[in-house]
């Protein structure tokens, strides 16, 4: 039940891109790649089945969401630009947009992991393995349906006022 509250905070996150790009459709694009995102954390659950990791460890830290959001951001743009063409924009600015909203997506998922209670998981270390320090802040328990659907609410009810905002420009 977690995915919607991780989902939710993703289009919190990306909230902020309808006061950045003067299209809406950049805006839409950009809350589309963050909120693709708002789950990859977790792909260490599926991992820890193979590979001796632990959730909230190597996947809940900026050293493997930096690389992966540049990584995927690459595969993003690229696919972008070979479909539409680079146009005015340049292909480093295409590359830049797309890696930054998929950071943004996991970043959020980080930030919701930090509110919750480790109830059941640990807390999680944001630098690991540069550092083992675990945050949390302790807001919310991990499994609390209020939480996870208020947060997703939210986040839905942010994104269509800013669209509307948009829409009435």
């Amino acid at each position: 039940m977690q995915s919607p509250g991780h989902i939710g905070m993703a289009l919190l996150f990306a909230a902020p891109a309808w006061l950045v790009f003067s299209e809406w459709k950049s805006s839409v694009a950009f809350t589309a790649l963050a909120a693709s995102t708002g789950m990859l954390p977790d792909a260490d659950l599926v991992l820890m089945k193979y590979f001796f990791i632990e959730h909230h460890g190597l996947t809940h830290s900026f050293v493997f969401t930096i690389p992966t959001a540049l990584l995927l951001g690459g595969v993003v743009s690229g696919a972008y630009i070979a479909i539409r063409g680079e146009g005015r924009t340049s292909k480093w600015a295409i590359f830049g947009f797309a890696a930054l909203g998929l950071f943004t997506g996991m970043t959020a998922h980080m930030f919701a992991d930090m509110l919750t209670t480790p109830d059941i998981a640990p807390p999680i270390k944001p630098l690991y393995p540069l550092l083992t320090d675990r945050v949390i802040l302790d807001v919310a328990f991990v499994k609390s349906k209020l939480w996870n659907l208020g947060t997703l609410a939210l986040g839905i009810v942010v994104q269509a006022a800013f669209g509307l905002r948009a829409y009435l420009k």
